[in-house]
């Protein structure tokens, strides 16, 4: 076994201790100044773990390493990186402030609607980091989806819609061969010739449901795959549109951007979400198979 010094940190833990995005925690690892020292392997993707000891000593050197990214930055870019830097910090700021305003009004709100937002609020920022690189936290979003459905109705604010969609088609072997000689992909050929009786079918496969948060002016819009959601949701009447809805967030009915996404921090979007699940009875972690080292063997941090 492997053993290393101190805790063991997820990405989360990380960017709250140095105060930096996911995004540059990877780029700290590429860089060499962190080193991922075991992984947790979850249903939806892998989450790096760093040890506690060497994030305190990087911890030291963060504000000079920012100042070189900003240097490398604006040599690249002149003075689009200034006005990217203003960009950002007038986002983080709309962003607390929005962040607040939206928390405070659902104290106006009955009580269950107003816990059903908050969580909806936070599920949005967790869905935003998914998309964006961590996808081990589709674990914790198909967890609190699944709370949700089980616990809140209409009259919370909640509708589940299921909306069917289109086969999966598995082409034969004579399909594929026909697929590279007309130089196309896979997909390609079985969307333009919806393959031929030999071919494997997964009958509506990219079906989905769809999670409509609404109250007042707020709204939210969450997927989960029909194979995902199908498993909690069996046995309940729910009804059917044809098309969906873009996934998306919005307080007072103006959309959450990107940027601003990034702006509530992920230990905090995480926190938030294991406290909903925790009000629910439910558990309230990311869980995973035990811990691998980076050389394959299970690993050990002394807590």
């Amino acid at each position: 076994m492997q053993e290393f010094a101190g805790n063991a940190l997820t990405t989360a833990d990380v960017c709250r201790k140095l105060n930096v995005t996911p995004r540059e925690v990877h780029r700290l690892v590429a860089e060499g100044y962190l080193d991922v020292v075991a992984i947790s392997r979850f249903k939806h993707g892998v989450m790096p773990l760093f040890s506690e000891d060497q994030v305190v000593r990087v911890r030291k050197k963060i504000p000079s390493i920012l100042r070189g990214w900003d240097r490398e930055k604006g040599a690249r870019w002149g003075k689009d990186a200034a006005r990217e830097r203003l960009r950002n910090w007038c986002a983080l700021h709309r962003t607390r402030a929005r962040k607040e305003r939206f928390l405070q009004a659902l104290a106006d709100l009955p009580e269950k609607s107003g816990r059903l937002l908050r969580a909806a609020y936070y599920l949005y920022h967790l869905n935003h980091y998914a998309k964006a690189g961590e996808s081990y936290l589709y674990d914790l979003k198909e967890q609190v989806l699944k709370a949700m459905s089980v616990s809140f109705t209409a009259a919370d604010g909640l509708q589940i819609y299921f909306i069917p969609g289109r086969d999966r088609i598995r082409l034969c072997p004579d399909c594929r061969r026909r697929a590279r000689k007309e130089k196309r992909t896979y997909l390609e050929f079985a969307e333009m010739t919806g393959g031929c009786a030999h071919c494997q079918r997964d009958e509506g496969y990219f079906s989905l449901y769809e999670f409509q948060i609404a109250y007042d002016d707020h709204h939210f819009c969450f997927h989960s795959p029909a194979q995902v959601a199908g498993k909690w949701l069996k046995g309940k009447k729910l009804p059917t549109r044809e098309s969906s809805e873009r996934e998306g967030g919005y307080p007072f009915g103006r959309p959450i951007s990107a940027g601003e996404a990034v702006a509530v921090n992920l230990a905090e979007v995480i926190e938030e979400l294991e406290s909903f699940l925790a009000s629910q009875g439910l558990a309230a972690k990311l869980i995973s198979d035990p811990p691998i080292s980076r050389t394959g063997q299970p690993a050990v941090s002394r807590r």
